[in-house]
């Protein structure tokens, strides 16, 4: 079962005061991550999409928005789903339908097999103990030709079990503390409340888990912040010492 901290009284006042600080949906010509992966989206005229993670809805609808017949948001937090209906005005948006599941264990019946045409997943899969699982069902619900993107914490950021930068004492350089890459699970850490779990994967772990459910990648970004972005503060310095997300987009195969 996937953690539901989201509804952890601590970590959600925290996080809520995070994301009123940096809204997404204000300006997303303006988000760093957003001008990386949002390229990599399809058009999403008069498709189905479904949301995995979709936490406050704010890609629900964007896609709407961008013309989408239909959005399905799922998402762990009674929290989250909560905040992301105050959001969703059902005169404006009567297309969006949110649920809530644990996506460790979340299935979509058969009558929903091909049906979507784009899948979206914005930092959710590392928290997932399964992702064999959750690639098969993506691809089961994708229609043939349909596209699944997502973005993770990079490998290189979830690695560590005690992430922090490290200044070498001689040169005053500094350096992420970049080690146990190869030890694959679980990772405790504090980020906004403490103990915070996630699932630590290589590059080669996602790969994997992409291409024997025989998706085709069609797209792959690793972040790292521009010079234009550091000088307007878009980011902090420190994503300049290792990528911050991983970034990918792949098509089910038409036959």
């Amino acid at each position: 079962m996937a953690q539901n901290i989201y509804d952890r009284e601590d970590f959600y006042n925290a996080y809520i005061t995070h994301i009123d600080r940096s809204d997404k949906e204000a300006d997303l010509s303006t988000d760093p991550a957003w001008t990386r992966i949002g390229p990599l989206i399809p058009c999403l005229k008069d498709k189905h999409v479904l949301d995995l993670g979709c936490g406050t809805g704010w890609f629900c609808r964007w896609a709407i928005r961008q013309g989408a017949k239909s959005v399905l948001g799922v998402d762990i937090s009674k929290n989250m789903l909560a905040r992301a209906r105050e959001l969703t005005s059902t005169d404006e948006f009567p297309q969006i339908e949110y649920q809530r599941a644990d996506l460790d264990q979340f299935t979509l019946p058969d009558n929903k097999t091909n049906m979507y045409g784009v899948v979206f997943s914005s930092l959710t899969l590392h928290y997932l103990t399964n992702l064999d699982r959750m690639m098969s069902l993506v691809h089961r619900v994708l229609q043939p030709g349909g596209s699944f993107v997502f973005n993770v914490e990079h490998p290189i950021y979830t690695s560590p079990y005690k992430p922090r930068v490290v200044t070498d004492k001689e040169t005053d350089e500094k350096s992420w503390n970049f080690n146990n890459y190869y030890e694959e699970g679980e990772r405790v850490v504090d980020w906004l409340a403490p103990g915070l779990r996630k699932q630590h994967r290589t590059v080669t772990g996602y790969m994997q888990a992409i291409l024997k459910t025989n998706f085709d990648l069609t797209g792959f970004v690793e972040f790292l912040p521009t010079e234009e972005e550091l000088q307007k503060n878009l980011v902090n310095e420190i994503e300049t010492i290792r990528p911050l997300f991983l970034m990918m987009s792949m098509k089910k195969r038409l036959s």
